[in-house]
């Protein structure tokens, strides 16, 4: 018998072992980064020497390093000389405006994943990087990563909810802002809104940056704390957005923050979720299936929620609708975004 699960490989002895050694690709492109090996050839080193060199790295090792990358599409080689593809020239040199290699450069996941059969028999995780001390250390890393995967579906987001066209002149809150990718979206959309940014302190120092990077200081606010405690105020807000945050959250956070956002909101205005959304089995898609298990090992409560599961979360929070709104599914964002209304 042979199957196969979708874009997996063939379930034969082969097959499987292919899947166990799927860990190979991600340690040579995290080997890659972490040694910047796309950011010395871009400066000119090209043979094994003189990346090796400029790395610091063994020769013999960097070789058989630099290989793999051109067996995986990352590098192209001619007559001994390693050359950057258009895609590792835009995506993997670090002084690319658009580098995501960020969370690459530490181990934090791979760490994290190594301990899976463990926390499989506690039901513990590895670390709780939703905790403030955690957080602060390890999400102005990722985010860097992140703004440039979201950017994309943040731009159709914005479009999708009329901004800039049906609705301007918004009061948005961006919770969890992280990057405030989602939120600078929607700002240069509407060039008339007016954005608060809520993430801990030490995230927030962060957003200021990327805020600035896009020209839009003067029209951000900082709301610094806790998302589970910090005031959001009562009748302030046009819009409210969660990004990346009810998965880390988990549902007993997630169900409380939604009732505290229908407060925050003014009658009629609305809350977008994106989030990596089940099937109601939850037997895929892919995506959102791994990255329970990614909440699994790396929160305390986090998982990934249906659709119907956030409906009844929504309702129950006093949203009088909730929507589906297609954002394409470029990213870390699968479609679609989950949009509820305030009566």
């Amino acid at each position: 018998m042979n199957t196969q699960a979708p874009g997996g490989p063939p379930m034969t002895p082969q097959g499987l072992m292919q899947m166990h050694m799927a860990m190979g690709a991600s340690r040579v492109l995290s080997a890659a980064v972490q040694h910047a090996l796309f950011s010395h050839i871009a400066s000119g080193h090209e043979s094994v020497a003189a990346i090796a060199a400029a790395a610091g790295t063994d020769p013999r090792a960097t070789r058989m390093l630099l290989d793999a990358l051109v067996a995986l599409g990352l590098l192209g080689k001619e007559g001994g000389q390693y050359r950057l593809t258009p895609e590792s020239r835009i995506y993997l040199v670090r002084e690319s405006p658009d580098y995501v290699g960020a969370l690459m450069e530490i181990d934090d996941l791979w760490n994290a994943w190594s301990r899976l059969p463990e926390v499989v028999r506690s039901g513990r995780p590895s670390v709780t990087v939703e905790r403030q001390a955690e957080a602060e250390a390890f999400f102005p890393t990722l985010i860097r990563s992140l703004h440039v995967l979201n950017r994309p579906p943040a731009r159709r987001l914005a479009a999708a909810l009329g901004l800039g066209a049906r609705h301007r002149g918004l009061r948005i809150l961006d919770v969890g802002a992280g990057s405030a990718v989602w939120s600078i979206a929607l700002a240069e959309a509407d060039t008339d809104a007016r954005v608060t940014a809520q993430d801990y302190p030490g995230v927030l120092a962060e957003t200021a940056g990327f805020v600035a990077r896009h020209g839009l200081e003067t029209r951000y606010d900082y709301l610094a704390g806790d998302l589970n405690v910090v005031d959001f105020g009562a009748g302030r807000f046009d819009l409210a957005v969660l990004g990346n945050i009810v998965h880390s959250e988990g549902e007993a956070s997630s169900r409380r923050l939604f009732r505290r956002l229908h407060a925050a909101l003014a009658s009629g205005g609305r809350l977008a979720i994106l989030d990596f959304f089940p099937d109601e089995d939850r037997t895929g898609p892919m995506p959102a299936v791994m990255f329970a298990l990614n909440m699994l090992v790396n929160t305390e409560h986090g998982d990934t929620y249906t659709l119907s599961e956030y409906r009844a979360w929504l309702a129950e929070a006093g949203f009088a609708s909730v929507e589906m709104v297609e954002i394409g599914e470029e990213g870390m964002m699968p479609a679609p975004a989950v949009v509820a209304t305030k009566a």
